[in-house]
């Protein structure tokens, strides 16, 4: 039985003043007294350090590391900072720090997220020292409208040594020049708003993680109400909380760290509790917002390409994100941020609600260091943009540029995962790739760009630098992008999802079995569908809407009648070939009450212009008068469709 509930929690009454580094004292103290057992040095002087922004010229908040002449790590005094054991060791300060080191050379580093240069100097140290650390841009990214966020972190992880809240997570935002931090702790200082620490630097919105032993895991960020249990096991398919997800209107499905584990049928603990096994069945029913193509907890250092190409390469539209899955409330974890995903988003700073949006739509790029600055097909479109092409062959032209503070190899130009250009660093600028590719499409495809290079010195996360932009769509000759290696491979995925069923499948009552068993495989009959269009189940090439028809209803709720407002057209791209076109289709509007039962059908012309209406009256079929109640009207448009909830009060 589906026993999971939607669950509004109550607001916080807590002061701001009340929460932050107080309710941390004792946890410090206890790290404090640690790492003095492991540190034991003779303290010679006191190094002072100033950070500020090279460009205001005010102090900022940063990460820290600091070793000393003996190779230990070293923190300041107690009760003013928050560090961590990861790597050489990290800590953040407000703009300011001092602590006591031995004599001798003493490594000073100070990072800022990737949009600023690092500073990494060696210091000799002889007696009470202050240093004036001044921080320079390399860009600026929410000038061009690209904002970051971690989708996927954790202040009250289990194993955590930290007493952490909100305004921890703020202050590690700002340190890290995260836009957006969603702290997914399950009803831990949950309001369904952002919480009252976010400033219009850096939003923090305290939301869930939906844990599926079975299934996979999903972060669920922006929630406004929660859903519980936290967790399941075989009884709850991950469908249906992306339903309840998506009935909130704003926040996302995301599949969080869909590689975590090689060992298919180890679901009794971590990490083989945490694969994405109901992924190629949801991506099928649109069930899915995103995807973490990074995170820490992600096999292969973190990236998981293999698995989001093979989805992009069956026809699906799924927008990269980046997730750390970092919990630092641990003094072993790695810091928020170090992967991190950057959304557009044009006039002026977005709200939570606007960023998730534009993530839904694409428009993103992952990264642990590179920025993509640009990103743009013949001047005219961009990441996240589908294209539709008649014709039989077309030249793109792909401008690129791509800045980061360390070092770079080169930038691939990825088309159906298949690398087709190469652009190099030019000149003595390393850390800046900027150049125009053209290649030839002749088929449907996807195409994105893939910066990589060695490894960006203490600040950067993983065994690379890495970015990924989110794909652009090309649809040429109105056929899906299909590849049969691709469906073949989630094809036996999901017999080994059905044969771990056979083996240790427990519901609670004969109709979940039943309902599992029978997604798993229409799912199955799908993907064999394009391995073998013949004898397999027969289906319309397009996999998941990449445009579904967005529909708008007003007045809404209505007692009389209402206007459902539609667009439905296939994109075009002016600027590429002589091939451009519109396509003009029958669009099918239907009502349903809250049971699923068809109450109205109304039919509409599509006029190529995008916008399009339709009135329902209130009236079913038959013709009497609907009863008031909750309704969905679903518009079909080719092979998209998409549904809204109406309500008709009398």
């Amino acid at each position: 039985m589906d026993s999971r509930t939607d669950q509004q929690s109550d607001i916080s009454d807590i002061a701001t003043e009340s929460r932050g580094r107080c309710s941390r004292l004792l946890s410090l103290a206890f790290a404090l007294i640690l790492l003095s057992i492991l540190v034991q040095v003779v303290e010679a002087a006191v190094m002072t350090v100033v950070v500020t922004d090279a460009g205001s010229g005010e102090r900022m908040s940063a990460r820290c590391c600091v070793i000393d002449s003996l190779g230990q790590s070293r923190y300041p005094y107690i009760f003013t900072s928050l560090y961590h054991t990861y790597g050489d060791g990290y800590f953040y300060c407000d703009g300011e720090f001092a602590l006591s080191v031995p004599e001798g050379p003493t490594i000073v580093r100070i990072a800022r997220g990737p949009e600023y240069y690092t500073y990494n100097d060696t210091l000799a140290i002889r007696s009470d020292t202050t240093v004036a650390v001044v921080l320079e841009r390399l860009t600026d990214m929410r000038q061009a409208g690209w904002y970051s966020g971690d989708t996927h972190v954790h202040i009250a992880h289990i194993g955590g040594l930290y007493d952490l809240d909100p305004s921890d997570a703020h202050w590690m935002g700002i340190a890290e020049d995260l836009q957006f931090v969603n702290c997914l702790d399950n009803g831990f200082h949950f309001t369904g708003l952002p919480d009252i620490a976010s400033t219009a630097d850096c939003t923090v919105y305290m939301s869930e993680e939906l844990r599926s032993f079975v299934y996979g895991h999903c972060t669920l960020p922006g929630m406004k109400r929660l859903i519980v249990p936290y967790s399941t096991e075989w009884g709850t398919l991950l469908m249906d909380v992306a339903d309840s997800v998506h009935s909130q209107d704003g926040p996302l499905m995301i599949y969080a760290h869909p590689t975590c584990s090689s060992d298919f049928n180890q679901v009794e603990e971590w990490p083989g509790s945490g694969l994405s096994r109901e992924l190629p069945i949801d991506v099928i029913k649109g069930k899915v917002d995103a995807l973490d193509v990074m995170s820490y907890s992600n096999i292969d250092g973190g990236i998981a390409l293999d698995l989001w190409y093979r989805l992009l390469d069956c026809g699906f539209k799924v927008p990269p994100s980046a997730g750390s899955d970092a919990a630092v409330n641990r003094l072993y974890d790695a810091p928020i941020g170090g992967f991190r995903v950057y959304v557009k988003h044009e006039g002026g700073t977005p709200d939570i609600y606007q960023w998730l949006g534009g993530l839904a739509a694409g428009r993103t790029f992952v990264t642990n260091g590179p920025l993509f600055t640009e990103f743009s097909l013949q001047g005219t479109s961009g990441i996240g943009d589908s294209i539709a092409l008649f014709g039989d062959a077309f030249m793109v032209t792909l401008d690129v540029t791509v800045d980061c503070a360390f070092p770079l190899e080169r930038v691939d130009i990825i088309m159906n995962g298949l690398t087709v250009d190469v652009l190099y660093p030019r000149g003595s600028t390393p850390m800046r790739v900027s150049d125009r590719s053209k290649f030839y499409i002749y088929e449907s495809c996807w195409v994105a760009a893939v910066a990589r290079g060695p490894a960006g010195e203490w600040a950067t996360i993983g065994d690379e630098l890495f970015a990924h932009t989110g794909p652009v769509y090309f649809r040429v000759n109105d056929e899906p992008v299909h590849r049969s290696e691709s469906a073949e491979y989630f094809s036996e995925q999901i017999d080994s999802l059905i044969d771990l069923a056979h083996e240790k499948g427990e519901w609670q009552n004969p109709e979940d079995s039943i309902r599992f068993f029978s997604e798993s495989a229409a799912a199955r009959e799908w993907y064999l569908g394009i391995v073998d269009p013949v004898t397999g189940t027969e289906n319309d090439g397009s996999g998941v809407p990449a445009a579904p028809p967005v529909i708008s209803v007003h007045p809404n709720p209505f007692s009389g009648s209402t206007e459902i407002r539609f667009e439905a057209v296939s994109s075009t791209m002016s600027g590429i070939g002589e091939y451009m076109s519109r396509r003009t289709d029958a669009a099918e509007v239907e009502i349903f009450d809250i049971r699923g039962r068809l109450v109205r059908r109304l039919n509409a012309a599509v006029d190529g212009t995008g916008q399009n209406s339709v009135i329902w009256d209130g009236k079913t079929d038959a013709g009497g008068q609907a009863a008031n109640g909750i309704y969905f009207c679903r518009v079909r448009s080719g092979a998209a469709e998409s549904s809204v909830k109406m309500l008709l009060v009398k």
